[in-house]
């Protein structure tokens, strides 16, 4: 198999699904107006897609186990061009939910593109395949907002976007057809069942997914109050904010495509590294009064987010024979992270909102001395780990 334009085809399949997912968060205030929607509803509307991944992930991951990667790429690929013609003709918030709970489920795929990866990398390249993978999130983040926002303000109706986003993932499905071979391994997990216990999971395994869990939930904390954090500390305005999140999009690219390259080993030393620039990140951006220097220093948090979403699915790729459960229920945890990490934001730390990312990186170091002096006598972390 030419690995080289696989990659770039799970490159595209990852990518447009997270275009997909950036589609409608610029315009959620014209959907509000539009459909006369509460607050609550488009909570629900924006956290659809990763409740839908959630429960997706792992069962896509295990039948691409059991059925082969390329079916189910190419299967949830075509759920995903639908999701977005359904956004297309969406007239009401009903046809809006359901557009963005496909989306979802098909969006399980990003586990089944991470089993792939693994599947054709040998063990020593796999953080610098995961890399991949970063790389097409932060092109979706960057390139989803714009898009919505743009055609949006062309049409005044999700028309235009809807198609763009069918338009692309067709074009990523013809990508899988042509370009993606099923890998030739073949093991004995492609025979299991989908009922699985996960409390029954090797303790490594439960304290990686702990680890990636509680990154992702102060990292979405981060993302989904940053907004107001800076309009209350520098005044900034939306457009203001519109372009910071677009350069955090573009660093978190460059960041991912270039440094997390290199494996760290052992995962623990990793881990260790990413939690403490995650909560330095953290707390220099909360105490640093100056604007640019307070946004520079945000390079952390995305370097420690960086190296956890490259290393941990290539050590849990490298522990499992099931890749494709395995990566997702990675994906599974992530999704989760994503919808509980607002919701305590907005019900809790989001009152204090000076100190918020004060507490957030308390709950970094936190779970950095935890790592430390905890994790080994916890959850039997062995060489494998360590």
């Amino acid at each position: 198999m030419n690995q080289k334009k696989a990659s770039i085809a799970v490159f595209f399949i990852v990518a447009t699904e997270l275009i997909g997912f950036g589609l409608i968060i610029p315009v959620l205030p014209q959907i509000s107006a539009s459909f006369a929607t509460s607050g609550v509803w488009l909570g629900v509307l924006l956290s659809a897609y990763s409740f839908a991944q959630f429960f997706s992930a792992p069962i896509l991951g295990q039948l691409s186990d059991r059925y082969g990667r390329k079916p189910l790429l190419i299967l949830s690929k075509i759920g995903t061009i639908a999701s977005y013609l359904i956004l297309a003709q969406a007239n009401s918030y009903a046809l809006l939910l359901i557009s963005r709970l496909i989306d979802g489920f098909t969006g399980g795929n990003i586990a089944v593109a991470r089993a792939f990866l693994s599947d054709i990398t040998a063990p020593e390249k796999r953080s610098r395949a995961m890399a991949i993978i970063g790389v097409a999130f932060g092109t979706g983040f960057i390139f989803g907002p714009a898009i919505g926002a743009y055609c949006y303000q062309w049409s005044n109706n999700f028309s235009m976007a809807g198609y763009i986003g069918a338009l692309l993932s067709l074009g990523s499905l013809f990508l899988t057809l042509f370009l993606i071979r099923e890998p030739n391994a073949k093991n004995e997990t492609r025979h299991v069942g989908i009922s699985r216990n996960v409390f029954k999971l090797p303790m490594p395994v439960r304290y990686l997914l702990l680890i990636s869990f509680v990154s992702m939930c102060l990292f979405s904390g981060f993302e989904s109050s940053f907004s107001v954090f800076t309009e209350n500390k520098f005044q900034f305005n939306e457009s203001q904010n519109s372009m910071l999140f677009l350069v955090i999009g573009i660093c978190a690219f460059l960041v991912q495509g270039s440094f997390t390259k290199i494996a760290i080993k052992p995962i623990q030393k990793a881990i260790r590294l990413a939690l403490f620039c995650i909560g330095l990140g953290l707390l220099l951006t909360n105490i640093i009064q100056g604007v640019i220097l307070s946004l520079t220093v945000l390079v952390f948090l995305i370097f420690g987010v960086a190296i956890l979403n490259t290393h941990i699915p290539a050590e849990l790729s490298a522990i499992s024979n099931d890749k494709g459960y395995m990566m997702g229920l990675y994906e599974s945890s992530s999704s989760l992270a994503r919808i509980i990490g607002p919701l305590i934001i907005f019900s809790t730390l989001f009152n204090h909102i000076n100190t918020i990312y004060l507490n957030l990186s308390i709950i970094a170091f936190g779970c950095l001395l935890f790592s430390i002096f905890f994790a080994k006598q916890l959850f039997k972390i062995d060489s494998t780990v360590n």
